[in-house]
Parts: structure tokens; sequence; C-alpha cells
């Protein structure tokens, strides 16, 4: 019988610890009002970092036409104005090349 009990602590004990690591892998919260600055690292890349100097990747699938222009202009739109920006929101480039063109963000992780 104490083994089997034994075996119970080993298993909630690696449920506790867990999961903080489980807890990371979820999507970041990056808030549209708290964005420091941008770097565009692909067509469906964009890496952001926010006043807090937290970095977040943030994806578009397909890639979004102009975001690599060097005077692209970015501007979130996130569903709400005090949420986080995630997977559905839109992030709006404007190019002189191409004008405004909005894309679909897919995910932001922090990076």
């Amino acid at each position: 019988m104490t083994s089997k009990k034994a075996t119970l602590v080993g298993v909630l004990a690696g449920v506790v610890l867990a999961h903080p690591v489980l807890a990371v892998s979820q999507e970041a919260c990056l808030r549209h009002n708290r964005i420091l600055s941008w770097k565009t690292l692909d067509e469906r890349t964009v890496l952001v970092t926010d006043r807090a100097q937290n970095r977040y990747a943030v994806r578009m699938n397909p890639g979004c036409l102009g975001l690599t222009d060097g005077s692209a202009t970015l501007v979130f739109r996130p569903a709400t104005d005090l949420g986080c920006i995630g997977p559905g929101d839109l992030l709006g480039v404007r190019t002189a090349a191409h004008g405004f063109i909005s894309c679909s963000i897919v995910n932001v992780q922090a990076a």
C-alpha cells in the first residue's frame, strides 16, 4: 500500500512542477497600447517589444505584402481595446507602394 501512495505522491508532484512550464507554452499577452517598438524579421513575422522590454513574435499566415518595406507603418487592430493581441486579430501595413493592407495574425508568442 505504501508503494501506491509513493507513486501517487510522485505523480502529483510531477503535475505541480510541470504546471508553470505548460503555462509558458501558451500564447503571450501583448497589448497594443503597450507596444514600444517592432522589427520585421520576414513577411510572416514581426518581433515586437513592449514598454516592459518583453519581446513577442507576432506571426501571420500567409505572409503580409509590404511588411519588409523599411518605410512600412504598422497598425495593430485587436478585437478589444484592452485585450491581448491574438489569433484572428488584424495587423494593418501601410506602404507607399502597396497602400494599406490588412493581414490576419495567427499567433503571438513570447520571444
